[in-house]
């Protein structure tokens, strides 16, 4: 490297650039620069994700041992599989949760039944704590008076239902305000667990044009994908809205839970960061995203998919909050009905776009939407039925 020369001149003499001279010192070029190199340079840098990583790995380095192509599938799907169940399972044990005892529920408006925190519901009242309800009860004895003692409290007989009306009423403007960036937040997070799917699936497709890309790869990238957008994402967002009916909408808890709730998002992020070895991720993160070129469209899809997001996510937290009284006996059923709202429009969206707006494939698209709403609310009362007889199967066998 050629040593700078450094000379002192006066402020009238003629100044030359010593290194302006030096033709193996390379100058940034002035003026504008082309749109499209410039666009799909930004394009290009995205942040490198696991998923990425195992495409790569996969189906663009050649020379990759199946020890580690396999490998990092399976961590893939493993990672997928943990983030729903986790997520699935917080929106659901917020709600009901294991417990020995009555004073396990801590939560107003429930009590322990069988080993399962259960809402206290009117029904309730009329079958086991009236003078004449022993013959309508399915408690008996300690369990009758300990679930009538929990429901009961200053006010008389309190169902959940109406806790939670007390909580959501309870809330001041600066409470609404901090669930408002919450929520923000929150469909930042996902808008970027969206993005990265969105970048997998260019991806393969920039793959597809260059080869034959094997079928169970296919499978198994948009099924982690298709996971993901309806299993995840809704669960995130149900979860947010159950922690407000459950533990209130205090500055303080909405602030608390919200980061409890986004550390699901980033288990793949910090699988790639520290999970993989140090060579294997610098590979990574230099060859990733050489090949892929996302076009004109895909930006805008993306953009169109982070309007989605910023607007739809907030909504859906906001709808199931304020929708407590749309069933009588479940203050959840709104949150549980606009939980995957987001998630079907986006992929509306995304199938529209790419069809170039046909009406075949709105309908195909529509009739999606219902298949996945209906998957999502499937996959939630799975996790409940396997919390239930889990807890109830334990607690059977204790009295045996």
């Amino acid at each position: 490297m050629a040593a700078r020369n450094v000379s002192k001149v006066s402020p009238g003499d003629d100044a030359t650039d010593v290194e302006a001279d030096d033709p193996k010192v390379e100058t940034a070029p002035l003026g504008m620069m082309p749109h499209a190199p410039t666009l799909h340079h930004l394009a290009t840098r995205e942040p490198t994700s696991f998923h990425q990583t195992t495409i790569y790995y996969g189906l663009v380095r050649p020379d990759t041992p199946p020890r580690r192509k396999y490998g990092l599938l399976a961590a893939s799907i493993g990672i997928v599989f943990l983030q729903c169940f986790v997520a699935t399972g917080l929106s659901t044990g917020i709600y009901y949760f294991t417990c020995t005892e009555h004073s396990d529920c801590t939560s107003r408006g429930t009590f322990c039944d069988s080993g399962i925190c259960d809402w206290c519901y009117a029904r309730h009242e009329s079958a086991c704590c009236t003078t004449n309800s022993t013959d309508t009860c399915w408690l008996d004895g300690m369990d009758r008076e300990g679930m009538c003692a929990a429901c009961t409290g200053s006010k008389g007989w309190e169902t959940f239902q109406d806790v939670v009306g007390d909580r959501v009423n309870s809330m001041l403007l600066l409470d609404w305000v901090t669930l408002f960036l919450a929520s923000l937040v929150v469909s930042f997070a996902l808008f970027a667990e969206i993005r990265d799917c969105m970048l997998c699936e260019i991806a393969l497709r920039e793959i597809s044009k260059r080869r034959e890309v094997p079928r169970g790869w296919r499978y198994a990238i948009r099924g982690l994908n298709f996971a993901r957008y309806f299993l995840l994402l809704p669960s995130i967002v149900m979860s947010v809205v159950a922690l407000v009916h459950n533990d209130g909408g205090a500055v303080k808890h909405v602030c608390l839970n919200t980061v409890a709730v986004l550390f699901l998002l980033e288990i793949d992020n910090m699988a790639f960061s520290h999970g993989l070895g140090e060579r294997t991720r610098m590979e990574a993160e230099e060859h990733v995203h050489s090949g892929a070129r996302v076009t004109e469209d895909d930006l805008q899809t993306m953009g169109l998919v982070k309007l989605i997001c910023v607007v739809l996510i907030p909504c859906a937290i906001f709808g199931g909050v304020c929708g407590y009284g749309m069933n009588a006996s479940d203050p959840d059923s709104c949150g549980i009905l606009l939980a995957p709202l987001p998630a079907i429009v986006v992929v509306f969206v995304q199938r529209m776009k790419s069809s170039g707006l046909k009406l075949k494939e709105a309908c195909c698209g529509i009739g999606w939407g219902f298949a996945e709403w209906f998957l999502y609310i499937v996959w939630a009362h799975l996790l409940y039925i396997l919390l239930f007889f889990q807890a109830h199967g334990e607690r059977m066998f204790d009295d045996d």
